[in-house]
């Protein structure tokens, strides 16, 4: 992965084959999220171009690890997963009242948008418009990306339970520590969305820092 720089139409990004086909795969779980379906578990039955075993090792730990759905549940996303929706779509006011009363005005649009945003970088990680294939964010558009590169942060930091900068950098520790000899399962899947997370808020980062950097596109 590469830090954005100019291009004439917007700014560009290179990355690995399999780091696109993993973003895009988050961002497209998230899209599936927004439209109120589970998002599927991610199947990779062999390497990708460029993928090391380990790289497999974090891929494969990577899945929401949706559940069944609630018989009850007004809606069809799990209840393991009806957390990552709040902070998605959080409520516009602290009184219940006033908050089901703004949603039904807009919690439709904003989720129609989301879902949109997620939808537009997943098509460009899959078929990249860059110069030698690298990842393209047109100008104009680098409000919607920078909307839906957060909107992906907020939900990995809501799995992994970040609540204040102290376990932010917790998050960041655990994502470069050595593999612990006999780590489990659930070890493996914590470590994995850290090295995501930090992975995603270093590429948000570097698309921040080129555009304040910059007056436009090259």
């Amino acid at each position: 992965m590469r830090a954005f720089h100019p291009e004439a139409e917007g700014w560009a990004s290179a990355l690995e084959p399999w780091e696109r086909e993993y973003l895009a795969g988050l961002f497209k779980q998230i899209a599936d999220l927004l439209g109120a379906d589970a998002p599927a578990a991610a199947e990779h039955p062999a390497p990708r171009p460029g993928e090391s075993s380990r790289d497999g090792n974090v891929l494969a730990a990577l899945d929401f690890e949706p559940e069944p759905a609630d018989a009850g549940a007004p809606s069809s996303v799990p209840a393991s997963l009806a957390p990552l929706l709040d902070v998605l779509l959080p409520d516009a006011s602290e009184d219940p009242d006033v908050a089901v009363e703004v949603a039904a005005l807009t919690r439709s649009q904003l989720r129609d948008d989301k879902r949109s945003r997620m939808e537009d970088v997943v098509h460009e990680l899959l078929a990249p418009t860059g110069p030698g294939g690298a990842v393209l964010v047109h100008a104009g558009q680098e409000g919607r990306w920078l909307g839906a590169l957060n909107d992906a942060r907020l939900v990995l930091a809501e799995r992994l339970d970040i609540d204040s900068a102290d376990a932010a950098e917790q998050v960041h520790a655990l994502a470069w520590e050595e593999t612990p000899a006999g780590e489990g399962e659930r070890q493996r899947w914590n470590r994995a969305m850290a090295l995501s997370y930090d992975m995603l808020s270093w590429w948000q980062e570097s698309l921040v820092a080129v555009l304040l950097n910059d007056d436009g596109a090259a």
